[in-house]
């Protein structure tokens, strides 16, 4: 199977209605990519009209209750009178393909952990699942005159640190920091642009409970001239990221989308 292409960056409004689009895909195809990431592909007539404008966009995806159907939202974010609100877990479109109505999901894998993780281990073709979106996560564009992009992420914002990797051009340099568990987790990247790739490895410690990432987005020598900054991940460390590069690099508020993904249960009050 080709891998579709991914969508041009573009400066465009940061907000729009959200959901534009619901539906009900089913699963058709699974593969691995690493051995705590799987790759699924989403299949529905009607996501050829699904509309994905950046790279690393958002898809809301609403899981049953057992034994029961998909149930949508009707009018934004409400659900029918007398039904519970579903399980629902924001996901990176990693890949869109409008002729084949396909939606490509990357998820990190956490065995039996939680709704979405059972779901994700045990994903077979055929299994339907809610969807509501897209909701933009990257705004920066790609013709704002900057030098440089420096990209970080752990594993939950790799999917999306990719799908924008891969729409800067040629002429473009990315310096990308990504955290990890260990080397196994390492994957391919695609793009055109000029490419300097650090992995960060856990080494066995938890998601969320290091500060590996920011330690090595402090210890980069970043590129003379004006550059912008996007990256995801826990939100405590997220935050610690965001504050060194405004505090100690002199970047503005205005070149950096620093977004938490996802709260450790108990994330600390990292205070270096």
């Amino acid at each position: 199977m080709s891998s579709p292409a991914a969508p041009r960056a573009r400066r465009r409004p940061a907000t729009r209605p959200f959901p534009l689009r619901t539906g009900v895909a089913e699963v058709l195809a699974v593969a691995p990519l690493t051995p705590r990431m799987s790759r699924i592909v989403l299949a529905d007539p009607a996501l050829a009209d699904f509309p994905v404008e950046e790279p690393g966009e958002i898809v809301t995806l609403i899981w049953p209750e057992p034994g029961e159907d998909v149930v949508l939202p009707l009018d934004g974010w409400r659900f029918p009178d007398g039904v519970p609100e579903p399980h629902a877990r924001n996901y990176t479109v990693r890949a869109h393909d409008p002729a084949a109505g396909t939606l490509v999901v990357d998820f990190v894998v956490h065995g039996d952990h939680g709704v979405a993780g059972r779901w994700a281990a045990e994903a077979r073709p055929g299994d339907p699942i809610g969807y509501a979106g897209p909701r933009t996560h990257w705004t920066l564009g790609d013709d704002d005159g900057a030098a440089w992009t420096l990209l970080v992420a752990d594993e939950t914002g790799l999917p999306a640190l990719a799908a924008i990797a891969a729409t800067l051009p040629a002429y473009h340099r990315i310096i990308a920091c990504v955290e990890i568990a260990d080397a196994d987790e390492r994957q391919p990247f695609q793009t055109a642009a000029r490419l300097d790739l650090h992995w960060v490895h856990r080494e066995g410690a938890a998601a969320g409970e290091t500060l590996a990432l920011a330690d090595a987005v402090r210890a980069l020598p970043l590129p003379d001239g004006r550059g912008r900054v996007w990256g995801a991940g826990e939100s405590g460390v997220m935050r610690v990221v965001r504050d060194h590069l405004r505090d100690e690099r002199g970047i503005p508020r205005s070149a950096m989308q620093v977004l938490g993904y996802w709260k450790h249960d108990a994330t600390k009050e990292w205070t270096r």
